[in-house]
């Protein structure tokens, strides 16, 4: 800031001591005020002192996660062997695209069991036929009928609970063979994948091989210290900013605190949900998260700019008529993005120099 302010007098004074009409200088009036010519005037901004509802902000540490409402994890329900991948890391997928196939002899099985039953059903459905033909001759028994159709009635259910598990697996019953196809449930991109193509899968192994989510929302989990857990509640405003795009700002609010505390760091986690309609944020980039607590205080605040440290002291420029000014030491409190916090020095509706805050202080000290 004093950089930028220094540069602020050297043009100013150049400009001015360049000029081929020689500008009125600064006119001293008393040892503790200052005028101002117009020129001078122009190349500067006053603002007036104000309150602000001010909350200490908490900085914290924070990584990007799923958004875990939006994820699916696919995990075999069948062995076999990894024959075709038809998706990589980053693609977008459709709900029902095919994702992978597997050779299973589990599958084998299932259509085995799917052919058996269906060939069951044939013969006990042409036994009824032929006892409904004999019945109503009076050649068979109402015993020997209610037995056909118990039969008959048996191979249905069979059948028709063969066919159901032949559909849960993916399986036709017009193609019968020993490929599993591992289908998308949801559409949204493969953020994950666990297998490659000649991959042996286990059905009772609870790793999953995909991974889908939408990324239109995601989580950022922030560690904050115990001693700051009671100023955060859910709904305190939430600012992250990630190194990937530092000039980014993504906003949202707190909505979930754990519940658990790290015994050997102290801390805990506190989660927000951020919109990410541009995909920019990524599971587990590193976030910078400034939390501000709903519970605040109305505190006298002046913008950053204006003021000036001074032999480590701190003074702004207070403006007392149209183009006079004097200087006034004030005490600082908290320091913000923008503002700091003034305790004591100037009060609300007082003006004082915002832009070009130095230029005046070393005019005002060369009298």
């Amino acid at each position: 800031m004093k950089n930028i302010h220094f540069l602020f007098v050297i043009l100013l004074m150049t400009s001015c001591g360049g000029s081929k009409k020689k500008e009125k200088q600064a006119v001293p009036l008393a040892k503790d005020k200052l005028k101002l010519s117009e020129s001078q005037m122009a190349h500067i901004k006053v603002d007036t002192v104000h309150e602000q509802t001010l909350a200490d902000q908490l900085v914290a540490v924070g990584e990007v996660s799923f958004a875990e409402d939006n994820v699916v994890r696919i995990y075999p329900i069948v062995s076999g062997t990894v024959e075709k991948i038809f998706v990589s890391l980053g693609d977008y997928v459709q709900k029902g695209q095919s994702l992978a196939t597997l050779l299973s002899m589990d599958m084998s099985q299932i259509q085995r069991d799917y052919n058996i039953a269906k060939s069951n059903f044939s013969v006990e459905e042409k036994n009824l036929a032929r006892a409904q033909e004999l019945f109503s001759a009076g050649m068979m028994s109402e015993k020997e009928f209610a037995g056909a159709k118990k039969d008959y009635n048996n191979a249905l259910s069979e059948l028709n609970e063969r066919t159901q598990i032949l559909k849960l697996y993916g399986g036709s019953s017009s193609d019968l063979d020993a490929i599993y196809n591992v289908m998308a449930p949801r559409s949204g991109y493969i953020v994950e994948r666990s297998i490659t193509e000649g991959t042996q899968i286990r059905n009772d192994n609870n790793t999953n091989i995909f991974t889908i989510s939408d990324l239109k929302t995601v989580w950022v989990w922030a560690s904050i210290h115990e001693s700051d857990l009671a100023k955060v509640s859910e709904g305190d405003e939430v600012v992250v900013k990630t190194i990937a795009f530092p000039d980014k700002i993504f906003t949202g609010r707190v909505n979930k605190i754990g519940t658990m505390l790290d015994p050997d760091s102290r801390v805990i986690k506190i989660r927000t949900e951020l919109n990410n309609n541009e995909g920019l944020l990524k599971p587990e980039m590193f976030a910078n998260v400034v939390i501000t607590p709903k519970v605040s205080e109305k505190a006298i605040v002046v913008s950053n700019s204006s003021i000036i440290l001074e032999n480590n002291q701190n003074y702004v420029m207070v403006k007392v008529s149209k183009n006079e000014f004097r200087k006034v030491q004030i005490k600082t409190g908290r320091v913000f993005h923008y503002y700091t916090e003034v305790l004591s020095g100037v009060t609300v509706g007082e003006a004082i120099v915002t832009e070009g805050s130095l230029f005046v202080l070393t005019a005002f000290n060369q009298l």
